[in-house]
């Protein structure tokens, strides 16, 4: 009898466990991005007043004295569907949510200048997470790419 309660009491534990892994296994299929697009230049000492909060971050991660925000785009996308991205010198940026796990998803991103891809990479961002990257040049600085994410 107290075998039989025994191998009951594991399976019940056993399945409540499996369950509750399920339960976080189970991916969220779509994600908010926004990318904003920054002209950095060393012309000028002009900070947008959109980006004084991420000012610190910025010079410690560039070497500029302007930062002005050029756009703001975002996309609502679902796992594997892609969005683009319109950026300044006549490229585009896709970006496919590849895979959104727990508290981060993996990210395509692709820079394309009218046919050709100049940039490919994937990167994985937190919920509500934001990364910087550095871009091609354009008029009289660099532009720079703050790329964030919403699920």
């Amino acid at each position: 009898m107290r075998y039989r309660f025994r191998c009951l009491l594991v399976a019940a534990v056993l399945t409540l466990s499996w369950f509750g892994t399920a339960d976080l296994l189970l991916a969220k299929e779509s994600c908010r991005i926004s990318v904003d697009t920054i002209l950095a230049a060393r012309n000028d000492t002009v900070v947008d007043p959109q980006l004084k909060r991420h000012i610190g971050e910025l010079q410690a991660m560039f070497n500029y004295t302007s930062y002005r925000l050029l756009s703001s785009e975002s996309l609502n996308l679902s796992v594997g569907q892609s969005g683009l991205v319109s950026l300044p010198g006549d490229r585009r940026l896709k970006i496919t949510p590849q895979k959104i796990r727990g508290s981060r998803a993996d990210i395509a991103l692709q820079m394309m200048k009218q046919t050709r891809t100049v940039f490919e990479t994937q990167v994985q961002l937190l919920n509500r997470g934001s990364l910087f990257v550095g871009g091609p040049t354009y008029q009289n600085g660099n532009l720079i790419f703050k790329i964030s994410s919403a699920y």
